[in-house]
């Protein structure tokens, strides 16, 4: 069960407002570790203590999506409960302001920053890319944007990720452009409202 200081933390996510799950009937997914709980009527859920009514919405929505699935096996991830925790791990965990389940109803999957994003041979197909509202961010993107609130001139950026300013420039370049951000302080705002900071 997570400790106390990361239940604190939990209430006071992103934006400063309770997660789903907590004053509302909507359910929120986050991980610790290797663990996903359900965040439903105030209570934190292991895997093991979800209702079945959540299971079987977890598991219409893995029918809907076989590439998910495929990945999981890939993975040699093949039991039952094994599969609806990664599944929701890797799609469903970032702990956000937006509900994971409504009425039921699995919502859209979320970008969940996982510590294998650029490296996991199944990103793509198990898990949500971060998209943006003109492309989809790149791991590197990624990388940069979330050095830019820390202040850091392109040359410091590039130094802390081994390239040369010129890429950092054209990272830049690109996360304007598939963001629509007009400048850094926009940038550090989309990074914000994605749990990347």
């Amino acid at each position: 069960m997570p400790n106390k200081s990361f239940i604190d933390a939990m209430k006071h996510c992103v934006s400063g407002k309770l997660p789903a799950g907590i004053t509302d009937k909507n359910v929120e997914f986050l991980a610790q570790g290797e663990e996903v709980f359900a965040l439903m009527q105030s209570q934190l859920l292991p895997l093991g203590d979800w209702p079945q009514w959540l299971i079987d919405a977890i598991e219409r929505d893995m029918e809907k999506h076989p590439k998910a699935v495929e990945a999981l096996v890939e993975a040699d991830i093949v039991g039952r409960m094994e599969m609806i925790g990664q599944y929701v791990k890797c799609r469903y965990s970032a702990l956000d302001n937006e509900a994971d389940v409504i009425d039921g109803q699995l919502q859209r999957p979320e970008f969940t920053d996982c510590n294998l994003r650029g490296s996991c041979p199944y990103e793509g197909r198990l898990c949500e890319l971060l998209k943006a509202p003109f492309g989809t961010l790149t791991h590197r993107e990624i990388e940069v944007l979330r050095l830019i609130p820390e202040g850091l001139l392109d040359k410091e950026i590039a130094d802390q990720l081994g390239i040369s300013s010129l890429t950092v420039g054209v990272y830049m370049k690109n996360l304007r452009e598939k963001t629509g951000a007009k400048n850094k302080a926009e940038l550090v705002r989309f990074a914000f409202q994605k749990n990347l900071l």
